[in-house]
C-alpha cells in the first residue's frame, strides 16, 4: 500500500476552501443570468398591451391608495438608452421631448400631467431643468390626502438628483419645488418619501464609470447604499454595505428594498437616527427583483423580477419585443410571515418574452370595482394590464 500523502491531502483541502466560495459564486451568478433555463408563460391570458407609442418607458407606477388613479413615470426611449446605464455618454440629440407623468383611470383612459415652475412673478412656466425619470413615490399630506408631494429620481446632465413637484388631485399640472443634489446621491435608483421634504433613496452602484459599474455588478460587490434626507434638508448614509440596491418601500413601520446582486428583499426598521437595521430578508434563487409595490390593504409586496439579466442588459440598449434577446419577467407577491421577519412567496406570473420584453413594475389597481394589475417597462413603447 502506498504511503498515506498528508501534504497532497493538505493541498486538496485548501485549494477546497479557495475554491468554495468561488463556484459558490459562479453558480449564483450562472442562476442570476438565467444561464440554461427555459421558462413558460404562466397566468398571461387575461393581459393585455395598453397606450403604444405614448406610454414609452414607464419605469415606475404609484397607485393613489385614496382614489385608484395610477400615476406613471414615462420617457421616450431612444432617449433613455443613451442614458439609462449610468457612466454612459448623453447623446442629447436623441432627447426629441421630455419625460412625461400620467395619470391612468382603470377604463384605460390616461392624460398627461403637465410639470410647471413658478417665476419669481408667481408666473407658472413650463419646467425648464433636465428631466430624465427613474423611480418615483409620492407623499399624501395626512391633513388632506388630495394634496400629494411627487419625488423623481431625476437623471440629469453630470449628477443625479431628486426633483420634488406639489400636486391637488384632479389637477392637469403639478408644480416645481425644489431640485436636491448631493455627492451622497451618485447613484439613486428608486425612492421612498417619508415627507413633503424627507425621503430615503437607494444608491444601486457606488461608481458612475462604466467599466467600474461594471466590474462591481458582475463580481456582486457591496458596493450600494441607501441615503436619508431629513427635514432641513440634511443627507446622511442610512445603510451602506448592500448589493446593488433598487426597489424600496414600506408597509407601516417596516421597510423593504431590493437587492439585484443578492437576488431578495431585505426587512429594515427605521432607528431614531433615521439608519436602517435589518431584521431579515427573504432569496429568490433564480430571479432579480426590480421595483417594489405594496398594497396598502393587506401589506403584500408585489416584486417585479428579471428572469435573464444579461438579456435585460442587451434589450436595455436595443429595445424592441421583436428581438430574439428575450428577458422574461416574473412577477412575484410576497406575504410577511407572522412567526418570522421574512415572507412566503407566490409565483403570480411568468411570461417568457412574448407579452413584453421585461417589467420593471407591477402595481395593483382598484377603482370602482376594477381590480387590475399595471405592468411598466423601462424599455417598452407600452404598459400591460393583467387581470386580478
Amino acid at each position: 500500500m502506498a504511503p498515506f500523502n498528508y501534504a497532497k491531502v493538505l493541498m486538496a483541502l485548501a485549494l477546497a476552501v479557495v475554491l468554495s466560495p468561488l463556484i459558490k459564486q459562479a453558480k449564483t451568478s450562472l442562476e442570476m443570468i438565467g444561464f440554461g433555463r427555459t421558462y413558460f408563460n404562466v397566468n398571461t391570458t387575461s393581459c393585455r398591451q395598453i397606450g403604444h407609442g405614448v406610454l414609452q418607458g414607464c419605469e415606475d407606477i404609484i397607485v393613489d391608495p385614496h382614489t385608484g388613479l395610477a400615476y406613471l413615470a414615462c420617457g421616450n426611449l431612444a432617449a433613455r438608452q443613451r442614458w439609462l446605464t449610468p457612466g454612459d455618454a448623453y447623446d442629447v440629440s436623441r432627447e426629441t421631448e421630455m419625460d412625461r407623468v400620467y395619470v391612468m383611470r382603470e377604463d384605460d383612459t390616461y392624460n398627461v400631467i403637465q410639470l410647471l415652475e413658478e417665476t419669481a412673478v408667481g408666473m407658472l412656466i413650463p419646467f425648464s431643468q433636465s428631466l430624465r425619470l427613474h423611480g418615483f413615490d409620492i407623499h399624501w399630506d395626512p391633513a388632506n390626502p388630495q394634496h400629494m408631494t411627487f419625488m423623481f429620481v431625476n437623471h440629469q446632465p453630470g449628477h443625479a438628483a431628486v426633483s420634488i413637484f406639489t400636486y391637488a388631485h384632479g389637477a392637469n399640472y403639478m408644480v416645481h419645488v425644489e431640485t436636491v443634489a448631493t455627492d451622497l446621491l451618485h447613484s439613486p435608483n428608486n425612492i421612498l418619501a417619508m415627507s413633503q421634504r424627507a425621503f430615503y433613496a437607494t444608491n444601486d452602484i457606488k461608481f458612475d464609470h462604466h467599466i467600474m459599474r461594471t466590474l462591481s455588478t458582475n463580481m456582486r460587490l457591496a458596493h450600494g447604499s441607501v441615503v436619508y434626507r431629513n427635514e432641513t434638508g440634511s443627507f446622511s448614509v442610512a445603510l451602506a454595505g448592500i448589493r446593488y440596491p433598487n426597489g424600496i418601500a414600506r408597509y407601516k413601520s417596516q421597510i423593504y428594498v431590493a437587492s439585484c446582486s443578492d437576488p431578495s428583499v431585505h426587512i429594515y426598521r427605521a432607528n431614531a437616527d433615521n439608519s436602517l437595521e435589518l431584521q431579515g430578508r427573504t432569496i429568490f434563487p433564480d430571479s432579480i427583483p426590480d421595483n417594489l409595490f405594496v398594497d396598502p390593504q393587506n401589506g403584500q409586496i408585489y416584486a417585479t423580477t428579471f428572469l435573464k439579466s444579461r438579456e435585460t442588459h442587451k434589450l436595455f440598449h436595443n429595445p424592441s419585443l421583436e428581438t430574439s434577446r428575450i428577458a422574461g419577467t416574473r412577477i412575484l407577491r410576497l406575504t410577511l410571515r407572522n412567526d418570522a421577519p421574512s415572507f412566503d412567496i407566490e409565483s403570480l406570473l411568468v411570461d417568457s418574452g412574448e407579452l413584453m420584453p421585461t417589467a420593471t413594475i407591477a402595481a395593483v389597481q382598484r377603482r370602482n370595482q376594477i381590480q387590475r394589475m399595471l405592468v411598466g417597462c423601462v424599455m417598452c413603447n407600452f404598459v400591460v394590464t393583467c387581470k386580478l
